[in-house]
This record gives C-alpha cells, sequence and structure tokens, in this order.
C-alpha cells in the first residue's frame, strides 16, 4: 500500500461516483474516480491503486473486464458495488468484496476501510473474509435451499467451513468483518 490509499471507483452514473467519493471524505484516501470500465483500465494501468471498486455492469467494457484485467498484475484489493444480481458464478470471481446496490453509507465506507486493512489478515482469514461476502451476497438474491441445489455452491460451502475451521477468529474493530461474518451464518464467532 502507498503512504495514503489510493482508492478507484468506477460506475458509468456519475451521481454515484460523487456520492461515493464524498462518502470517503472522512477517511485519508485518495479518490480516483472513472465514469466506465475503459477508463478504470486507463487508472488501473498507472498503478499504486490500493482498492478498486467495480459496477459489474458498464457499457463497452464490463467491470468483469477490468477485474481480469487486474488479476493479471495481481493487483488491489476489488470489490464489485452493483446492481446485478449475483448469481453462483461470484463464487469463482477473484473478488475480495460484493456489494448489491443500494447500499448506505456505513456499508460502503465499512468495506472500503475493511479492505485496507485486510492487508494485515492471515491469509486464511482474508480468503474467508472473502468468501463470507460473497456468501451473503448471494444469499441476499437466492434461497439457501436453491443455492444448496447448486454443486457449485455445495463446493463453496464445504471450502467456506473448512477455513472457517482453520480460524482462530478474536472480535476485531472491525464493523464489515463482524457484520460479513453476522450475514455469513457464523455470527456465533462475532460474539467470542
Amino acid at each position: 500500500m502507498t503512504d495514503t490509499p489510493r482508492v478507484l471507483i468506477a460506475d458509468d452514473e456519475p451521481e454515484l461516483l460523487d456520492l461515493y467519493a464524498t462518502w470517503l471524505d472522512d477517511i485519508a484516501v485518495v479518490v480516483v474516480l472513472a465514469g466506465c470500465g475503459a477508463a478504470a483500465l486507463d487508472r488501473c494501468g498507472e498503478g499504486d491503486l490500493d482498492v478498486v471498486i467495480l459496477d459489474r455492469h458498464m457499457p463497452r467494457v464490463s467491470g468483469d473486464e477490468v477485474l481480469d484485467a487486474l488479476r493479471d498484475d495481481s493487483g488491489p484489493r476489488t470489490a464489485f458495488v452493483t446492481a446485478a444480481t449475483p448469481d453462483v458464478d461470484i463464487v469463482n470471481l477473484d473478488i475480495d468484496a460484493y456489494l448489491t446496490k443500494p447500499v448506505s453509507r456505513d456499508e460502503f465506507v465499512d468495506m472500503v476501510e475493511s479492505l485496507l486493512r485486510r492487508e494485515a489478515f492471515p491469509e486464511t482469514v482474508d480468503r474467508y473474509v472473502e468468501k463470507l461476502s460473497k456468501r451473503a451476497a448471494l444469499l441476499e438474491s437466492e434461497s439457501q435451499s436453491v443455492l444448496r441445489a447448486d454443486p457449485i455452491y455445495t463446493a463453496f460451502e464445504a471450502e467456506l467451513s473448512s477455513l472457517a475451521a482453520r480460524i482462530d477468529y478474536r472480535p476485531l474493530d472491525d464493523p464489515y468483518l463482524n457484520r460479513a461474518l453476522a450475514d455469513g451464518g457464523h455470527d456465533d464467532l462475532v460474539d467470542s
């Protein structure tokens, strides 16, 4: 991470870009805005980004395409903040967090702060939180019984359980992590 973290926000809705940037005024980050996927790719090419927040469905160059380009460089932490209803395909995306619009200021800021802090997390905890974010997004859009009928989701749940068993979790001063644990069905760990 650079001295002052740099957060790129890419969305094709200018009002949302302005709103998200305003929400981050209270934390010590440099906000970089991109009004489309092509601009996001250009900004990513400049390097020095710590977090990249993408709308999944932007015209011409999608958030998925930007994500693919970033992962080729083992780039920054990434998140989708999108109106796109998540499908089980997100379990295989190399994304660190997934929020479905509309999002609140607290959800957005907590997610960004958590992504910045996760550099210090042990790898197992980091992977676990990533998967919990995906699980919470899926459970918002689909019933657990429908998801459990999907073999991809079943394998994902098994991996999540395996990670949970290897974590010695102690509550952190991290609202996003605690919310992810609670939303992920592991709220028993939050109160430890």
